[in-house]
Order: structure tokens, then sequence, then C-alpha cells
């Protein structure tokens, strides 16, 4: 059974969401970076993972953290190469045939392959869709494209609103970090935005979403708008 969502997978409220990975032992894509610093025992597990080379392509593999079920589905070589439609088709084969032992009722997918420089959306929802819809559990194909959740949309608010001193002490910023956090403040309509920003790491990038996901900015500055969350 086949259903489609406008929001991305973190934000489905599915009880299990799929996390599209490579074999590099990277995950400093948009979704990858969302998906590690949410879930920092499955990234930790992922690069254990790969250090031990465990990691197959076409296969996926289960995790479960924070009462969320996570597939993690090997569906690239690395993000720096586009991966092909073969790939998706092997990887959902994978899928179907090993599903059951994940113990699911409902899932949540992207559209697998179609980052940035990928695959085209006409060319994998037919497959997706050849393989999903047969199977007895929920599966949700989600799009992405009704723009931040409420979450999302407090966290750019806090980013905005709070003073950036406490977030530089907290996440040692150099003064050229700091002065592009705040030309650019008002511009992000989506958080994974101050990624892309010049001299913003990806181990930055994680400690900058950490510091508005867990609420560390309202201990550093508890009095400044509390009512935000």
């Amino acid at each position: 059974m086949v259903k489609y969502l406008n929001c991305d997978c973190i934000n489905s409220k599915c009880s299990a969401i799929v996390n599209q990975v490579n074999l590099s032992g990277n995950m400093d894509s948009k979704e990858g970076l969302e998906f590690s610093t949410r879930f920092p025992n499955m990234y930790a597990d992922y690069l254990n993972r790969f250090k031990e080379k465990k990691l197959k392509l076409h296969e996926s593999y289960f995790f479960e953290e924070n009462s969320m079920k996570i597939i993690n589905m090997l569906c690239y070589e690395s993000f720096a190469f586009p991966t092909n439609l073969e790939t998706i088709e092997n990887s959902l084969k994978y899928f179907v045939k090993h599903y059951k032992e994940y113990n699911l009722t409902e899932i949540a997918f992207p559209l697998l392959g179609c980052d940035e420089d990928g695959l085209r959306m006409v060319s994998v929802l037919p497959i997706m869709e050849k393989y999903l819809k047969p199977l007895p559990i929920e599966c949700y194909i989600c799009f992405d494209i009704e723009g931040p959740s409420n979450l999302e949309l407090q966290m750019i608010s806090a980013f905005q609103d709070f003073d950036l001193q406490h977030l530089k002490k907290y996440a040692k910023l150099d003064d050229i970090q700091f002065a592009t956090l705040e030309a650019n403040k008002y511009y992000i309509a989506r958080f994974e935005e101050i990624y892309h920003l010049p001299g913003i790491t990806p181990r930055l990038y994680r400690l900058i979403y950490s510091y508005y996901y867990n609420g560390e900015y309202k201990k550093l500055d508890p009095f400044h708008q509390e009512s935000l969350f």
C-alpha cells in the first residue's frame, strides 16, 4: 500500500523512516546531516559498520533510536556521485525481501536517488510504486515540498531571534564564521541552508543544529523569548 506525503521523512510522523546512505562512511549530505545529528547512536553505528567493512550496496539494515525505527538503505557508492535506477531497484528488491525482519507497520521513504544532481522523480516514482504497492504495510513516499515543519520553523526563529554570541561560544565559531551567520540570519528559509554558507563545515553544522534542536540556546540565554518553545 502506497500513500503520499508532502513533507520529508523525518517530519512524516511515521514510526519507521528510510535514510539513504552510502558505502563511503559519509553522512554529510542534506538529509544525512539531519539524520546523523538527530540520531547520533545510529550515526556511530554506521561509522563502525563502515570501518568494519560491513556496508554492502543495495542492502538495508535496521536501527532503532529514541523509539524511531530507522532503515538505512545503501543506495549510493558515494554521495559524490549520483546513483542509478538499477541500484534503486535492487535496493527496493532487498527491502521487499527483508522488511518482515524489521517488524514494520508503516514506513516513510524519500524519493530514492532524487538528491541534488541525482535521478528524476518521473523515473524513480514508478519503480518505487512497483515494489511498495503490493506490501501489506503502509508505505509513504515523501516529496518534501511543503516547506519547514513546526519544529524547523521554531529552530529558524530561535536562530534569527536569539543573540548569536551564545552560539559562538557553544560551537567555537571563529570571527569569519560568526560574521557569516550574522549577515545571513534573516535570509534563511530552511535550516539546512546554513550548511551551504561559506565556512560552515559538516562538523560545525552538526553543532549548530544540535544547539537549536536540543534547546541548548535556552540554557545559555534562558530569559530571552522563553515562550518560543
